[in-house]
């Protein structure tokens, strides 16, 4: 039978899962960066000789271009989307930092509901 952990070894626990969970985050920005590099300079050079597909025996590697929105200006952006009805523009998300302001200034907002979510605020020493 599993002996149950008292709060002392769930705590030593849970501060060596976040230890490592860091360390594998560090890692894995470090091979976002390499990847990055990678994905540019084999465009580079899939551009300089005019290919837009290359494969070898590990992998296929087609160019692909998206469009992506960078907005200028929101006010101009957010005018439009009232005057047209566009609101399929924006994401649908709240900001619970500006809901929770708000909360505290007028108490409720219209159509939206309170959630109490319960976490653990970890510090380590």
């Amino acid at each position: 039978m599993e002996e149950k952990k008292n709060l002392n070894q769930l705590m030593d626990e849970l501060s060596s899962v976040r230890k490592d969970i860091k360390s594998l985050q560090e890692q894995e920005k470090v091979l976002k960066l390499r990847q990055n590099d990678l994905d540019s300079e084999i465009i580079y050079k899939m551009e300089e000789q005019g290919l837009d597909q290359i494969a070898s025996d590990v992998c296929t590697i087609s160019k692909k271009i998206d469009v992506v929105p960078t907005v200028e200006d929101w006010d101009v952006l957010h005018k439009h989307i009232i005057d047209t009805g566009r609101f399929e523009l924006l994401q649908k998300r709240m900001s619970a930092t500006s809901f929770r302001e708000a909360l505290q200034l007028d108490g409720s907002v219209p159509g939206v509901k309170s959630t109490e979510l319960t976490k653990i605020n970890y510090r380590s020493k």
